[in-house]
Order: C-alpha cells, then structure tokens, then sequence
C-alpha cells in the first residue's frame, strides 16, 4: 500500500493541489506563527474560515490581519486566545469557539514546545513538553468534540516529529521527577505522545460510528524561527532545513488530500525535507495496549472525557 500510494506521490503534492475549502472551519493551534501560520495561510487561501488559536492575542491578529491581506478576505480569519498549559484557557476558547461554530471540520494540533534546555513545569506542576505537546491538545480536542461530531468527514491532525523514535512513555515519571532532566528525550516522549493520542482517536471514531478521522503529520526539518535559535540544532536547521512552506505541507495534505484515511501519518519524502509522502510508522507507535493507558491517563489528568 504504501509503495503504490508513494508512487501517486511522486508528482510532488503541492498546495496548488488543495481543493477548494469553501464552507470549511479549521482551527490551527499555533497559527500565528511558523508552520502554523504558514498552515493557517494556505487553508485561507482556499476558502476556509480560520481560527488561529494564538496564546498571544496581539500576535495572533497581527497574523490574521497578514493572511487576510495575502487572501483579500476581510471575514474568513478569527482570532481566539489560547494558552495549551493551562486548562482554563483551553476550556475558554472551545466555549468560545462553540458560541459561534457548530461544526468544525478540520483541527489541526500544531502547537509546540521544542526541546526546552532546562525542566520546566506548568502551574500544575506538569512537565512542559508533555503538557504542551500532548495534554493540552488532548484536551482541547475533547472540548470540540461535539464540533467534530457534527462535521460530515471532519478530520483532526496531530503534528508529531522523527522524535517518535526515541519516545518513552514512563507512567511511573511522566513528569521527570526521577530521572535526570534530558531535553531531547523528553520532546520524544511528547512526540511518541502525540501519534498514539491520534491512532487512539481514529480507533475510537470508527468505533462509534464517526465519519471523522485523525491523522499525523511531520515537518521534517524546518525553518522555524524556534528551531533556528535552538543550540546545534539551530545550526543545522540554518545549513540544511527546507524552507517552511515545503515544511508545512504534510499537514496540509493530511488536511485535505481527499484520498487520505484514519492513522496515515505524512512526513516529507527524504525524512527531513522533500514534498510528502505517507510515512510507515514504528511500532513503538502502534502499541494499542500504551495508546489506550495514555488515553485513560489523559482523560483523568485533564479531567475530559470524550463523550462519542
């Protein structure tokens, strides 16, 4: 399958590809920067209405007001403040989202913390990668789940990393209380995280009879601002990212491609850049038995549960 899927591939999806997305809603968390906004730009341009779910409100529609000159649209583009570590804010912008949409058809969890030098926790004493990354979507993806519901082939994309691989999830010390703090690991769990969250997620539509999917996607090496500044790595990312509107084209394609189907997971061609191609994952990912603790973990940490 995947060998004959990449070969339809081969032609180099573009953006050019995206079909027109007239009477589409999306959120894109993040969007008011990197590949978020780049994500967020690209949807607009097709005619859907976006939410840029912007932990800095005064960024975030500086980036509206950027998409909405590049479009020439004046009434397509919202902005709804968002901050991911923190589940009042989460449980605020769904109310607020849901006061004006009844549906949502396409979620896009991009929002991301990248390998922080030193530990770092939230109010609630949660480790920040993990609370970011993982926590913070899962929930917010709960809270629109009656929008989700109600869109005919609604798609939710989680943006993961190559990270995946290293990824561990220690339930005895999820937080790095124990274990010596290592920041690239820790992105890993996170990662690992978020490709179980949307495996799980696609289980659960099918299972209740959802016409609703959820995928993943990566961007391979990109050139984010955030990941220019970050060590060697941001030496790296100088020489050899991809710029970030090659980047943000596997989670377009997840979001649009309309051939795509539940736990596809799309990255670029070469690993870490080229136009996408859908991406066999490692089993690490695929462990039903760790998805499904993960997820009554969440549940009960966040304190929302998926009501199908």
């Amino acid at each position: 399958m995947y060998k004959r899927f990449n070969e339809i591939l081969m032609k180099d999806w573009k953006t050019e590809d995206i079909p027109d997305l007239d009477g589409k809603v999306a959120v894109v968390t993040g969007g008011n920067t990197g590949l978020g906004f780049r994500i967020a730009l690209e949807l607009a341009k097709k005619n859907a209405h976006v939410v840029i779910a912007s932990r800095d409100r005064a960024r975030g529609w500086e980036a509206a007001e950027k998409i909405r000159k590049e479009t020439g649209s004046v009434r397509d583009v919202d902005v709804i403040p968002l901050d991911l570590t923190d589940f009042r804010s989460i449980r605020k912008f769904a109310t607020s989202f849901l006061i004006k949409h009844d549906t949502l058809d396409i979620l896009v969890n991009n929002a991301a913390v990248v390998n922080l030098a030193n530990r770092q926790v939230t109010k609630e004493g949660l480790e920040m990668h993990m609370a970011t990354n993982h926590y913070g979507h899962f929930a917010l993806t709960g809270h629109l789940l009656s929008a989700i519901k109600n869109s005919k082939g609604a798609r939710v994309i989680t943006m993961s990393s190559g990270s995946y691989r290293s990824g561990k999830i220690d339930f005895d010390d999820l937080n790095w209380t124990n274990r010596v703090y290592n920041r690239s690991r820790s992105y890993g769990d996170s990662k690992l995280a978020n490709l179980l969250f949307a495996l799980e997620l696609d289980r659960l539509f099918k299972k209740n009879n959802k016409s609703a999917i959820s995928l993943a996607a990566h961007p391979g090496l990109s050139a984010t601002e955030r990941q220019q500044k970050i060590g060697i790595g941001g030496m790296l990312t100088k020489m050899m990212a991809q710029p970030v509107e090659i980047g943000a084209l596997p989670a377009l394609m997840a979001a649009t491609y309309e051939k795509a189907e539940g736990k596809q997971y799309y990255g670029p061609r070469w690993m870490i850049r080229g136009y996408p191609r859908l991406e066999k994952l490692k089993s690490i990912a695929e462990n039903a038995g760790m998805a499904r603790k993960l997820w009554k973990f969440s549940e009960e940490l966040t304190d929302v549960e998926y009501k199908f």
